[in-house]
């Protein structure tokens, strides 16, 4: 039985609105366009995109999640009142704080000497334009009425707007030159793991310190945390992070006094002997070989800029060997341009909130 031919019409017209739906949707091999090149480099939005808007508040955060970040990046300290409060300063910082007067602060008090109730009458959400840190950031949106978050705010924020599909990167902010600026290791190990515990995200975060006394703590308390160990690039002798230094007072002083002669002058193999899960290298200390054996050792590998040390927040070229050396993530106050360059290889991509 012949078909009538309105329905062979009708069924041509439907194979053709297929074929150019499949060709939309798929990409094909054929397609000189599309990179061959499919991965994965997880995208950390540090201290919550800061290009963009004031690091570490809540806008910073809501600014993070809309670009697009597989992890939202955060630094704390403590309060007089022992509240955890996200926050990169130790001491508070005339560059980014102004008083209850709108102006811009010049006594750098302790965070540890103010209350909550007192480190909230701060605003925290423009840059002095005076300031050599300014200049970093031309595109970052000034704010008023923006104040230090604590972690629990924050954490409760971002599982609000993602139902915990987005992970916590969480530094610990210590001095082991100035010990008696911050609360001890094992407090403040504790006052985290206690937040950790009751919002229940100590399986979707990684703790990161370059004072790794703090690690060690946190790991008494949960073996199974994932914790990420941070370095620089080691290029002056007498610096406080120069594991090489002949003298062990300087090349133990950030690591508890663990030496990395003592650990095959390696950088990784101590870590990994130290009970960690991730290395945090400067993105210029490291080398393909590094990345090749910390992968060897089973560690992750995440790098992060230094702008005052790089002279810029983004370097393209460098992010491009990195992502073809194959780090695991990248640390960026530029998530936007990350993803872009992930966008253009094909790699996948972080959904955005």
């Amino acid at each position: 039985m012949k078909k009538p031919k309105f329905l062979l019409v009708i069924l041509s017209l439907l194979g053709s609105l297929l074929s150019l739906f499949n060709l939309g949707c798929k990409k094909t091999a054929e397609d000189p366009f599309v990179p061959d090149t499919v991965g994965k480099v997880e995208v950390y939005a540090h201290r919550g995109a800061r290009s963009y808007a004031p690091e570490n508040s809540i806008p910073g955060y809501a600014t993070g999640l809309a670009v697009g970040t597989d992890w939202v990046d955060m630094d704390i300290v403590m309060s007089k009142d022992g509240e955890v409060i996200v926050s990169h300063d130790i001491r508070l910082n005339p560059d980014i704080v102004r008083g209850p007067d709108g102006k811009f602060i010049t006594e750098r008090k302790l965070v540890k000497s103010l209350s909550l109730q007192e480190i909230k009458q701060y605003d925290v959400g423009r840059m002095n334009s005076t300031s050599a840190y300014s200049k970093f950031f031309p595109a970052q949106i000034g704010m008023d009425g923006v104040t230090m978050p604590t972690l629990r705010e924050v954490i409760r924020y971002v599982i609000n707007k993602t139902a915990k599909r987005v992970g916590f990167q969480i530094e610990f902010k210590t001095d082991p030159e100035h010990m008696d600026w911050t609360y001890t290791p094992a407090e403040f190990a504790a006052a985290l793991y206690k937040i950790l515990k009751e919002e229940n995200i100590e399986r979707n975060c990684e703790i990161q310190s370059f004072d790794w006394r703090c690690l060690y703590e946190l790991q008494k308390l949960d073996p199974l945390i994932k914790t990420a160990y941070l370095t620089e690039w080691d290029n002056e002798p007498g610096c406080p992070y120069s594991f090489s230094d002949p003298d062990p007072a300087i090349a133990g002083l950030w690591t508890g006094g663990v030496l990395v002669k003592d650990h095959k002058n390696s950088i990784p193999q101590m870590i990994k002997d130290m009970g960690g899960a991730c290395w945090e290298p400067e993105d210029v200390e490291l080398t393909k070989a590094t990345l090749d054996e910390a992968h060897r050792l089973g560690l992750k590998v995440v790098v992060w800029t230094w702008p005052e040390h790089s002279g810029t927040i983004f370097n393209a070229d460098l992010v491009s060997t990195l992502i073809t050396w194959g780090v695991d993530g990248i640390i960026t106050d530029d998530p936007g341009m990350l993803i872009s360059m992930l966008a253009a290889r094909n790699y996948a991509l972080p959904a955005r909130y």
